[in-house]
């Protein structure tokens, strides 16, 4: 089952209407799309991604929100929000097609930067997804409003969380929660004495 089937199941979505009419409809922000755009039926995947991956509120995630003071009229697909008022962006998301170009993916990137930068949203993170093609980036005060590269990260944090908790993982694929970095260290720790006799012995000189 996928994301979107799970989103559609809960109630989170919807579905009126058929073929190249028919649309959906995000319940918990009354917002509704044609879902025959293919960048309607990524968007639609992620969002419910957002949910069921990274744990965050149906209520807490804005679709097409107004972008502030950018002229003509402009809206960003996603955005996190911290609170259900939707007032404080956590993160900033464009949706492409899958299959765009790197031209493509890379002017999206710079219009996810625009909207989410302190003038605009003043989000902490800022993403491009296009399809399994994504790209998301720290925008936090440890880097500057023009990096593009150095502020890369490997997905977007869970539950409000760090980048670097992303993947440390314990469960099922259908049950997966963020492992603490304590534990973590526990467990290479383990698996060195398993391994090495905890120094012991030592590794074949062939392996780096």
């Amino acid at each position: 089952m996928t994301y979107l089937e799970r989103a559609l199941e809960k109630g989170y979505a919807a579905f009126s209407g058929e073929g190249n009419k028919q649309r959906i409809t995000y319940v918990a922000v009354n917002h509704s799309e044609r879902f025959a755009d293919p960048e309607e039926q990524v968007r639609a995947e992620y969002w419910a991604e957002l949910i069921f991956r990274y744990s965050y509120e149906p209520t807490r995630i804005g679709v097409e929100v107004t972008v502030p003071d950018r002229t003509p009229k402009d809206a960003a697909d996603l955005v996190v929000f911290y609170d259900e008022m939707q007032r404080r962006p956590f993160a900033v998301i464009e949706c492409k097609k899958d299959g765009v170009s790197d031209a493509e993916f890379a002017q999206a990137v710079e219009q996810a930067c625009g909207n989410g930068t302190w003038v605009k949203f003043r989000s902490i993170y800022v993403g491009v997804v296009a399809g399994q093609t994504r790209r998301f980036l720290d925008f936090s005060e440890k880097y500057g409003v023009l990096e593009r590269e150095a502020n890369i990260i490997a997905d977007l944090p869970p539950q409000y969380g760090k980048p670097e908790e992303w993947r440390f993982f314990k469960g099922t694929k259908d049950d997966i929660q963020p492992v603490s970095k304590d534990t973590l260290i526990k467990t290479i720790q383990k698996c060195h004495q398993t391994l090495w006799g905890g120094g012991r012995l030592s590794p074949p000189s062939g392996i780096r």
